[in-house]
């Protein structure tokens, strides 16, 4: 579990403090906001092609190969932005390279807790998602130094390089219960009773439950991301200082981080949909409060918005833990990669959304209303998701 939450810290780190190469990007080349913000939008719309092939390639190589051939994929996709002089250089080096790399660690990574853990599994990817999490309270403050020493460019290679030589050695020490010739465990203790029926990735397909959880993918990284993407630019807009910016952004990630943990313990016994609807509203006040900067003297709304990061990180583990309660088996790679690819639909529509309605309205209030609205419709999403099993059985097409 150490191995993968550190992974995920890494791999996700890239996107959660994106903000502030995106802003570097803007102060270099002069692009429209919503042209640069489409190369962070690639590398989430394509998760579409490769979170279902990372499935296939965990099922069928395993994890410790998948991951480490994602910590070399990404952090060559980082190295190589620090090197690009053209939009579509960008695109092909974060937007494609990127998304792979992704998608190849952090997949796998989830599938394999999923497997490990029954009882309790909403705690797992609770603490495995905390370390993505906990990437922003890390690396904003590093990443924000590291370009303030080193220049932009300098500082991306660096940290493509630490990507690279971090995440693929460590992926050695993954240990799914397939390698090691054991089933699956119920909370670290082996168990030989099964969970439910074995789900296909065809018979899951025909299912509301799996089209209901990419929605809930979908509609969550298109809020998330429109605030996450831009959240430096308008805050920066407003006056505070980047070195303001980057210690809240940092404790934002903190937070974040606690509402993980916390998500993932209080949905073992609460519900997922009813804490995914509580992190829902908590979400979505910090956007409202967010949206109403006003200058530097409104600190205290800034630190309320970090503040909610804590809703926002009850939702991230469930968007795992609810397919994974729904659809266990030897496809569950597959399946999750399919679910998943509903972010990467998101996440192309959300930065590049949050951009264009920037340039054609002068300000974030019409893009920030809309990432309120895109979270409430990912909640609803998520209690359609994680309707029990039996209440379809005998309509939505249980495997046989």
């Amino acid at each position: 579990m150490a191995v993968s939450a550190s992974s995920n810290s890494l791999a996700w780190s890239v996107r959660s403090t994106f903000a502030l190469f995106y802003v570097a990007l803007l102060g270099e080349f002069g692009w429209p906001r919503g042209q640069a913000a489409l190369g962070y939008s690639l590398s989430w719309f394509l998760l579409i092609v490769f979170s279902p092939l990372a499935g296939w390639l965990h099922d069928r190589l395993g994890a410790r190969a998948t991951v480490a051939a994602g910590g070399l994929l990404l952090g060559a996709g980082v190295f190589l932005t620090g090197r690009v002089h053209a939009l579509w250089q960008y695109y092909l080096a974060f937007g494609v390279l990127g998304a792979a790399g992704i998608a190849l660690i952090m997949m796998p990574t989830a599938a394999v807790t999923s497997g490990w853990f029954a009882t309790h599994r909403g705690t797992a990817l609770g603490i495995i998602s905390a370390g993505a999490s906990a990437s922003a309270f890390i690396f904003y403050p590093l990443n924000a130094w590291l370009i303030q020493t080193l220049g932009w460019r300098a500082a991306m290679g660096a940290y493509g390089l630490l990507i690279a030589l971090a995440v693929a050695p460590a992926a050695a020490l993954l240990s799914p219960p397939r390698l090691r010739g054991e089933p699956p465990r119920r909370d670290g203790a082996a168990t030989s009773a099964p969970e439910g029926p074995e789900w296909t990735l065809a018979a899951a397909l025909r299912t509301r439950q799996l089209w209901a959880a990419f929605a809930m993918w979908g509609f969550g990284v298109i809020g998330y991301q429109i605030m996450t993407t831009h959240q430096v630019a308008h805050a920066l807009d407003r006056g505070f200082r980047p070195a303001t910016v980057a210690w809240i952004f940092g404790l934002s990630g903190l937070f974040t981080t606690l509402g993980n943990l916390a998500g993932g313990a209080l949905s073992d016994s609460w519900g997922r949909a009813r804490v995914f609807g509580l992190g829902s509203l908590i979400g979505v006040a910090g956007i409202v409060v967010f949206a109403q900067l006003a200058g530097p003297h409104d600190l205290p709304r800034l630190v309320i918005y970090a503040v909610a990061g804590f809703g926002f990180g009850m939702r991230i583990s469930l968007l795992s833990a609810i397919p994974a309660d729904q659809f266990r088996g030897r496809s569950f790679g597959a399946i999750l990669g399919v679910v998943n690819g509903g972010g990467g639909l998101g996440g192309l529509i959300g930065p590049f959304l949050g951009g264009y309605l920037f340039d054609r309205t002068g300000s974030y209030r019409v893009a920030f209303k809309v990432a309120a609205l895109a979270i409430i419709a990912s909640a609803v999403a998520a209690w359609i998701a994680a309707r029990p099993p039996d209440r379809v059985r005998g309509r939505a097409g249980w495997p046989g």
